[in-house]
């Protein structure tokens, strides 16, 4: 059994939960963390996550840029922004696809903007393509 703690500096999503495994998204793609893993710190890029309690359903949602620590059998993630699957708003993310497609489409932007953009369009396509899902596969 692991215990879970999620921060962003808006909130505390997860503080001390007990969870079975934690599945994140990291610079090398999915980790998942079982009971047992290895300590270590690594980086979180933005993407799916998800975590299953030791009890209730498993809970899915979109998390960004950040670091985790497994020390024992804790597991702390902090990241710039989380959010759960229910909380998503699909047509918020829509415009800011449209938003962040607009202006990617405009040949005069220079290469910070490009990047801002850039993340901007992935981040409204993973929180689409998480709405409504409970656990990564």
């Amino acid at each position: 059994m692991l215990t879970l703690t999620v921060l962003s500096p808006e909130r505390k999503l997860v503080d001390g939960l007990q969870i079975q495994s934690l599945m994140v998204t990291g610079s090398e793609g999915l980790i998942q963390i079982l009971p047992e893993h290895a300590e270590m710190i690594g980086t979180i890029e933005t993407g799916p996550f998800s975590y299953s309690p030791v009890s209730g359903e498993a809970v899915a949602g979109v998390i960004s840029t950040g670091f985790f620590e497994i020390k024992g059998h804790q597991v702390i993630v902090m990241a710039e922004t989380c959010e759960l699957s229910k909380e998503i708003d699909v047509s918020r993310a829509k415009v800011a696809q449209k938003k962040a497609e607009s202006a990617l489409s405009d040949p005069e932007l220079d290469n910070k903007l490009f990047r801002k953009y850039e993340l901007k369009l992935q981040r409204s396509l993973i929180r689409q393509q998480i709405a409504g899902k409970t656990t990564l596969h």
